[in-house]
């Protein structure tokens, strides 16, 4: 206090008013991850000092804090210019080892397509990673290089293919035939299946000119025909483990198409159409008796997503009401903010406005929107104040009574917020004993705990700043009305 009135109404103006800006532009500085955006922040307020009235501790003060910041943001971007060398040496050894482990391996080719693959895996490191511009280079052409070796063993392998395709066709011959052998007189269809499967895998990847491997190929397939006439006597074993399964699921499927036109909790429906859904698709039940039940499951998921998207539309519609209804709030605001000399009245209304926004249903986008502008109302009311104040200065005991008027109403809304949070923990109390009452996971008890001590922790807080505020008020009313108070 005596420090501050040793100042100049107009020097003790601009230091509150810098150092908002400051703290605020400090603030901007913490937030952003572009240095060069924060170091523009900062410079932006170092302007902000020139021809600037201020008393002279006050301009040191801010001007160090400045200063400091100033110095984290430089060493910061010297840290990243390091870091970005570090980095860019440590990526070019690990590719510089990878490069000369791809130039090895296309002058020592076992497999080319092998050796292609992982050439083309080093050539993708260099993709968005950090290097100097010369060794960038120079590792490029030594790997391009290797592709060029390689490119000639390619051409090379290509000459030999016609011979070892007659050698292969001889071998694979034989195997597919062992296969077909197999396959046609084994009792088990699925295992049958299973070796012609993997026949047919070898002629795959073998190297065969096309007549080779289409006639091999072909008789696979006959060995196939053959086990699928041989399968569908299988088959009508397995409708009656089909039908066993249907009276299962069907019941399940028609229960949980009611739950979706019905239930209010759209997350456990989806999880358990989901469900329904996985079981279905695994199950061995007859193709049209999947399509049913799939299909009524279908109309599940287009009930439920169709109530999702109504209950969606009525929230853009509430919101879109709550926009007009707060925007005629907030303009009305607004315009009192800038006219009405009933101060208090009008701080409260925008106060009430202010409260508007809690838990009410809005647009992100037009909640900041309206929000902002009820900032604005506030600013250019304080600024209105200020300067009554400093017109009527004299007058101490308006300023007095109208600060009064703010702590009564600040410790009644935290009384009122004291209520709210007293409901809100007795409900998490109650919570907490249902979940240690019904044996659950300790994941729920811990969150549900760490919640009550929160709240807790919060209403004592306030508590504190009620009892503040009321020994404020006390001594307010004593400065005002000192033999008044001293009678009571």
């Amino acid at each position: 206090m005596d420090h501050e009135r040793i100042r100049d109404d107009e020097s003790l103006k601009n230091y509150k008013e810098l150092k908002n800006k400051l703290e605020l532009m400090l603030g901007k500085v913490k937030k952003t991850t572009d240095l060069r955006e924060a170091k523009g922040y900062l410079i932006e307020i170092q302007n902000c000092f020139k021809g600037l009235k201020l008393q002279r501790e006050d301009r040191e003060e801010l001007f160090n804090r400045l200063q400091t910041a100033f110095a984290d943001i430089n060493q910061k971007i010297s840290d990243e210019r390091m870091n970005f060398e570090n980095e860019a040496a440590s990526n070019y050894f690990i590719i510089k080892n990878k490069v000369e482990e791809a130039v090895y391996m296309a002058h020592n080719c076992k497999d080319s397509k092998e050796c292609w693959n992982f050439l083309i895996e080093v050539q993708s490191l260099f993709k968005g990673v950090k290097l100097q511009r010369e060794h960038r280079e120079t590792l490029y052409t030594k790997l391009q290089g290797a592709f060029n070796t390689l490119k000639e063993i390619q051409n090379a392998e290509a000459t030999t293919f016609v011979e070892e395709t007659i050698q292969n066709y001889e071998e694979l011959k034989q195997s597919v035939h062992q296969a077909v052998v197999f396959a046609i007189n084994a009792e088990d269809t699925r295992a049958a299946k299973d070796v012609l499967i993997n026949a047919q895998a070898h002629l795959r990847d073998a190297k065969l000119s096309r007549e080779q491997k289409d006639e091999l190929y072909a008789n696979l397939q006959d060995a196939f025909t053959t086990i699928n006439i041989r399968k569908e006597e299988e088959t009508e074993k397995n409708t009656a483990l089909a039908q066993i399964q249907y009276e299962e699921y069907s019941p399940k499927v028609k229960e949980v198409l009611i739950q979706a036109e019905e239930s209010t909790d759209f997350k456990i429906v989806r999880e358990e159409l989901k469900d329904l859904q996985t079981k279905l698709r695994e199950s061995s039940l007859l193709r049209e008796q999947r399509i049913e039940l799939q299909t009524l499951l279908q109309q599940a998921f287009e009930k439920l997503n169709s109530r999702q998207d109504s209950e969606r539309n009525s929230f853009t519609k509430e919101a879109s009401d709550n926009y007009k209804r707060l925007k005629a709030l907030v303009s009305k605001g607004l315009s009192q903010a800038e006219e009405t000399h009933e101060y208090k009245d009008t701080r409260e209304f925008l106060k009430k406005i202010q409260s508007e926004f809690k838990g009410i249903k809005m647009i992100k986008e037009e909640r900041e929107e309206l929000y902002a502008r009820l900032q604005t109302a506030f600013e250019i009311l304080n600024a209105r104040v200020d300067e009554y104040f400093h017109t009527k200065k004299k007058n101490w005991e308006v300023r007095m009574q109208y600060k009064l008027a703010e702590t009564n109403t600040e410790i009644h809304q935290l009384r009122n917020s004291i209520e709210k949070d007293l409901e809100n923990l007795s409900e998490l109390e109650d919570h907490l004993d249902i979940v240690i009452s019904s044996g659950k996971d300790s994941t729920a008890k811990t969150g549900i705990e760490a919640r009550i001590i929160s709240a807790r922790s919060g209403i004592e807080k306030k508590t504190r700043e009620i009892e503040k505020l009321e020994t404020e008020m006390f001594e307010l009313k004593n400065r005002i009305n000192p033999e008044e108070n001293n009678e009571d």
